[in-house]
């Protein structure tokens, strides 16, 4: 039994054995470290639940395989998306991501030095935002350091089918020259370099479609590409995409590229994020033979091929890059974004808007929240009020799902209006439903039982059947049982009354139950079409949340 670390809060029983001050790269210590970042937002997850309960067993199971050389990788969860394009994914068991969390780590601190500052994919205090916020400065410095303003041009290349077209044994060759040079120059003691070719070795000779498990309908795969499936390529070839050591792999083997350009071409402003590169300068003849240098570079020396011949563009035309237009002084969100927001928009409003009102479950508000905000996040990076305003105009529902919807993004997190911000108990909850709801009757549910204030407005007349109590906080209250809610909700339709559902939903950090919107039902408006999006005038008169 180990004991417990209150800042961290971690259960009893869930730390290393062996003391922090453990010296062995390989140890019980390094080991909890890689699984404590492996976990870092997935601890809610199946797999990382199951490899906590077994935690000590697992780690010393990886330490022992690690220490013998016999470590070998596991078969991989492949799946496919569609989003940005459509493309198998690879997912390896945790236990395996432990390891690859810990060999990526030891492998970093040789290659940080090595990397040139301008690469931005995988690396700490780097990312897509470093990387647009890079171009745009080079925009503006280049510029303004011309005879004359404004002649500056800008070359945007990519890489054909890059993670399925990586030569495994020529990057194993890099990982060993790079591990070897450490040893010589005595950075690196001989067995930790030894541990880590044996790890790399171990994950670049395994066939990485050997023993896959599949996950979703024979349809889906038969419809990627067969350029984009790693069991069409030749043998020798292809990173699964999806792993932690893929794209730390993929800045390695690029890596050569990116000394190319610096130091064989004299590239002054180039940049690159895994396979996607810019290069700027004020010729655009110069960025053309770089183009033509480059292509005969990677089809030589790493046997890639560029995507397309593209072509140099003026700086004010933009470029396209990580999802955003980026120009000098200002940049733009891809359209490609906004279709993308815009359709997962209306597929939420096809499953949950009607014109009689929505019916909102835990799962599906949760899940729009955090696309919503999601992109809200990228639109904040980029002139988007006058886009954010119009998505409003053209999904009004928003802005009574989200209190600050109307805000433009950047202006702060999101605030759910299906649920009170804070709550001193059960009246102060059934108060800011009341209010935001003026025209419809709110039941709230209280217990097991659904109730009404006697005060509530507007007066519903006569009810069907009921009782009358005295509920705690809300004083004299209609009150019905969860088995006569159906008949009611019947009876609230046939009258033509709004109404909405607030329903028990887990408990406030104070300790106070939660209740959120369950549903909202409204008399449909006039020229409403039934299943169809509501029209502001509805939405914005009854404040369905």
């Amino acid at each position: 039994m180990f004991g417990l670390c209150v800042a961290e809060r971690e259960p009893v029983g869930t730390h290393p054995p062996e003391s922090a001050s453990d010296p062995a790269p390989f140890g019980l210590h390094a080991l909890w470290r890689a699984y404590r970042a492996c976990r870092k937002g997935k601890r809610h997850t199946r797999d990382a639940q199951q490899y906590q309960a077994r935690l000590l067993d697992g780690l010393v199971q990886a330490r022992d395989a690690l220490a013998s050389a016999s470590w070998r990788p596991s078969p991989h969860l492949c799946f496919v998306v569609d989003q940005p394009k459509r493309r198998e994914i690879h997912a390896a068991p945790f236990a395996d991501r432990v390891v690859h969390h810990l060999l990526t780590e030891r492998l970093a601190r040789l290659y940080e030095p090595v990397f040139i500052h301008d690469s931005y994919a995988n690396r700490k205090g780097k990312g897509t935002l470093a990387a647009v916020d890079r171009l745009q400065q080079c925009m503006r410095s280049g510029a303004a350091g011309q005879a004359q303003p404004g002649q500056w041009y800008a070359l945007q290349l990519d890489i054909a089918n890059f993670f399925n077209r990586i030569h495994r044994p020529t990057l194993f060759g890099l990982l060993q020259h790079r591990l070897v040079r450490a040893v010589r120059r005595q950075g690196l003691a001989p067995d930790e370099a030894r541990t880590l070719q044996t790890l790399c070795r171990a994950l670049l000779q395994a066939a990485p479609t050997e023993g896959v498990r599949r996950k979703g309908p024979p349809a889906r795969f038969a419809a990627v590409p067969p350029h984009k499936r790693l069991a069409a390529q030749e043998p020798g070839r292809g990173l699964p995409i999806g792993n932690l050591t893929s794209q730390f792999f993929a800045n390695v083997y690029l890596n050569e590229l990116d000394q190319f350009v610096k130091h064989q071409l004299k590239a002054r402003h180039y940049l690159r994020y895994v396979d996607d590169f810019v290069l700027l300068h004020p010729d655009p003849a110069q960025l053309v033979a770089w183009r033509d240098a480059i292509e005969a570079f990677l089809a030589q020396r790493l046997g890639l091929a560029l995507k397309e011949r593209s072509t140099p563009r003026h700086v004010s035309a933009g470029v396209d890059f990580l999802g955003y237009i980026v120009r000098p002084h200002y940049r733009l969100v891809r359209r490609r974004t906004v279709r993308r927001m815009h359709r997962v928009l209306a597929h939420f409003a096809q499953r949950h808007v009607h014109p009689r009102g929505m019916v909102l479950h835990h799962a599906a508000r949760e899940r729009l929240r955090a696309q919503v905000a999601s992109y809200r996040a990228q639109l904040s990076h980029a002139a988007s009020a006058r886009l954010w305003q119009r998505t409003l105009a053209g999904f009004p529902w928003l802005a009574s799902m989200f209190a600050n919807a109307a805000v433009p993004p950047g202006g702060g997190p999101l605030q759910p209006a299906w649920v009170p911000a804070s709550v001193t108990g059960v009246a102060s909850q059934y108060r800011y439903f009341a209010r935001r709801h003026p025209q419809a009757l709110v039941l709230m549910q209280v217990g097991n039982r659904w109730v009404l204030p006697q005060a509530g407005r507007p007066s519903p007349g006569a009810l069907p059947a009921h009782a009358c109590e005295v509920v705690p906080g809300l004083g004299g209250c209609h009150v019905w049982r969860p088995s006569a809610l159906p008949g009611l909700r019947q009876w609230l339709k046939r009258q033509g009354l709004a109404h909405v559902l607030v329903a028990q939903d887990g408990h406030f950090k104070t300790g106070f139950k939660r209740r959120a919107l369950w549903l909202a039902w409204h008399p449909q408006p006039p020229g409403a079409v039934a299943g169809g999006t509501p029209s502001s005038s509805s939405y914005s008169t009854q404040g369905v949340a």
